[in-house]
Formats: structure tokens, C-alpha cells, sequence
């Protein structure tokens, strides 16, 4: 039977990646939508960008894991 372990924090980092993405593109239109809603003081689309360095960096050591368990689960003969 074929192991999953390896699955698992693969998929979960490129989820979070995915995620963070999304993020990344849709905070500016949330901020241009705010700033229009409240009509107040000057729009910039950089005030608006996250500085998610640190959950990239959570993401892909997950898929660093993921590939590290496939090799390990393979060299045991699971593959």
C-alpha cells in the first residue's frame, strides 16, 4: 500500500502558496474599494501590498519536506 506522507506537506505548501497569491493580488483591490468608500486622503496600490516572505518561506519548506519524505519512501521501496 502506498504511502501518503509524502503527499501531504506537498499539497499543503502549494495550497498556502496559491493562497498567498490570491492574497497578494487582491489586497489592493480591497484598499482601491476602501479608499473609495471613504473618500478620504490618496489611494497607492503599494500600501496595500503584504510582505509574506515569512509564509512563502513556511510553504516551501513544507514542499522541501514533501519531496525529502517522496525520496526517503521510495529509497525504502514505497514508491
Amino acid at each position: 500500500m502506498k504511502s501518503s506522507t509524502s503527499v501531504v506537506p506537498i499539497v499543503t505548501g502549494l495550497v498556502l502558496a496559491a493562497l498567498g497569491q490570491l492574497v497578494q493580488r487582491i489586497m489592493p483591490l480591497i484598499g482601491r474599494a476602501a479608499y473609495q468608500a471613504a473618500a478620504a486622503g490618496s489611494y497607492d496600490p503599494t500600501n496595500y501590498r503584504l510582505n509574506l516572505t515569512g509564509y512563502y518561506i513556511v510553504a516551501g519548506l513544507l514542499i522541501i519536506l514533501g519531496v525529502v519524505l517522496a525520496i526517503r519512501d521510495c529509497r525504502n521501496g514505497r514508491c
